[in-house]
């Protein structure tokens, strides 16, 4: 590990040697297609956690550019993965965006306890529940004059990440307990709900959970879409029978009785 030129409780990338950094790699969109195939990586989990990334960062955007008319104080909202390394930050103005980038603190950069100390990142990270941490409870100066609420973005009991809301320390807390449990809680439900990619690779995880063939597959897709078996036969090449034997197959195999049903199943 390298020596700081000034202490610093938190790591850059660039502090870190090589084997460290893949950690710290930002994610690059085109590396991962819809389907949750990452080049190069060869996990499922891996890209597993890179489609929830790429939609949580597009999902506090969304929900902050909702919520930003709401807040009449300077904030600053940070987006962490489970790791408590930053993806994304939004700001309240340009002089927050100056005054995070003087801090170094940016997309890359851990807020895990080991990396920097005492924060409302680490804290949530610990307690595994919303940490709230005072200007002068932080570890490092960079934090002393914010205060900082952090809530777990989980689902199924599954944390993925963190978001945090800083804000001056001279501004009241209990209002942002409640307001960071709800941007939580709405870029989890909501906003994923909704995200494209989380749409597609959770419909695809579906097919494949009820071990249908690549073909069933296919036709499942376009049944989804509410075409019909001719259609469907159509655009595949294939008669329009088929797809009514292969509809039986997946019927059975979903264990639905009919197309209300199998809709359900694979719609949230």
């Amino acid at each position: 590990m390298r020596v700081f030129d000034r202490p610093r409780a938190w790591s850059m990338p660039g502090d870190l040697e090589a084997s460290e950094l893949e950690a710290f790699r930002p994610l690059d969109a085109a590396q991962a297609d819809v389907h949750g195939t990452v080049s190069g990586a060869g996990s499922s989990e891996e890209s597993k956690e890179h489609i929830y990334h790429r939609a949580m960062i597009a999902s506090i955007r969304s929900e902050m550019n909702k919520l930003s008319q709401l807040l009449s104080i300077p904030y600053v909202v940070f987006l962490t993965d489970k790791a408590g390394t930053i993806l994304e930050l939004v700001y309240s103005s340009p002089d927050t965006r100056t005054e995070m980038e003087q801090a170094e603190l940016r997309p890359g950069v851990s807020l895990c306890r080991e990396r920097a100390g005492m924060n409302a990142v680490s804290l949530a990270m610990e307690m595994k529940c919303i940490g709230v941490v005072r200007g002068a409870e932080h570890s490092d100066q960079a934090f002393r004059n914010w205060n900082c609420v952090c809530a777990p973005l989980q689902d199924h009991n599954t944390v993925y990440g963190y978001v945090d809301i800083s804000f001056n320390r001279v501004e009241p807390i209990e209002f942002a307990i409640p307001f960071v449990q709800q941007i939580a809680e709405n870029v989890m439900g909501k906003w994923m709900e909704k995200n494209p990619e989380m749409q597609q690779y959770r419909l695809e995880a579906t097919l494949q959970e009820y071990k249908l063939t690549a073909r069933e597959q296919e036709v499942a897709r376009l049944w989804l879409l509410e075409k019909s078996a001719l259609h469907i036969g159509s655009d595949l090449g294939i008669s329009e029978g088929t797809v009514r034997n292969m509809l039986k197959s997946i019927y059975s195999k979903m264990r639905v009785n009919d197309r209300f049903q199998f809709v359900k199943r694979l719609t949230p």
